[in-house]
């Protein structure tokens, strides 16, 4: 047998967008449980594990004056226990990031460079082996013919314009970032399948989200599935009702 048939399938699973103390903590308790079941070899956080919605552009009032501490424990909590192999920083920690470059108050870029020092030290305490920032060219991550991305745009057609923009031929890209389940063939040389995996947030405490007719494509869910040699599948678990689908024995 060829080095190659040898090879090992890597199972995997992707999921994003809990939003700090936004977080469905039902819907993550049932992930932690599908982890334990399914085992994965890489678990990829696909970015805004936090909210950091104080330090939203735009902010203000009562929502600027808002505290980040519950955020950032619900943020950390959700880490230590879901233990990602990779973390993509979303767009969320990027607005620490903004603070601590063009912040003119010193107190400020010190609060939030040593709240970015505490997430990448609990990434690594549970075993994180890649970070990637929240950057178009450095954010993404290759498994296989399987690429991962947070998201930088949002538009409708925005898990296809992900796939042409980051796939490899015949493969797939997962996204965060949009919070809806979604699926497309790009139309592009060899093809490309475009996943978008949904959230894990409360969509009705996300006041700045309630006005926007998008918010109602929101769904609850993750992506999962292996890649070996250049073969790939992604499945993705979804909650319909009070329950979620999912069908990895089909592996």
């Amino acid at each position: 047998m060829s080095q190659k048939n040898k090879s090992k399938k890597i199972k995997f699973v992707a999921v994003g967008d809990n939003h700090g103390d936004m977080v469905d903590t039902e819907a993550a308790k049932q992930l932690f449980d599908f982890i334990q079941d399914y085992q994965p070899d890489e678990v990829i956080h696909l970015g805004d594990c936090f909210d950091f919605r104080s330090l939203r552009s735009g902010a203000s009032g009562k929502e600027e004056a808002e505290s980040l501490h519950d955020d950032v424990e619900a943020g950390l909590q959700f880490i230590n226990e879901l233990k990602p192999t990779v973390f993509h920083y979303g767009n969320h920690e990027d607005r620490i990031s903004h603070f601590i470059h063009s912040s003119t108050n010193g107190i400020v870029k010190d609060f939030c460079q040593d709240l970015d020092d505490e997430i990448v030290s609990n990434l690594k305490k549970v075993g994180c082996r890649k970070i990637y920032p929240y950057h178009a060219e450095e954010g993404v991550h290759t498994l296989g013919l399987v690429r991962t991305v947070h998201g930088y745009t949002c538009g409708i057609r925005a898990v296809e314009e992900h796939a042409i923009h980051y796939g490899l031929e015949e493969g797939a890209v997962l996204m965060g970032h949009i919070h809806s389940i979604q699926q497309t063939n790009a139309k592009r040389y060899r093809g490309t399948v475009g996943f978008s995996g949904g959230c894990l947030c409360k969509k009705r405490e996300m006041r700045y989200a309630k006005n926007r007719l998008a918010t109602s494509k929101w769904g609850t869910g993750w992506m999962y599935g292996f890649v070996h040699n250049k073969n790939w599948k992604v499945w993705q678990a979804h909650r319909v009702g009070e329950k979620f689908i999912f069908s990895h024995h089909q592996e």
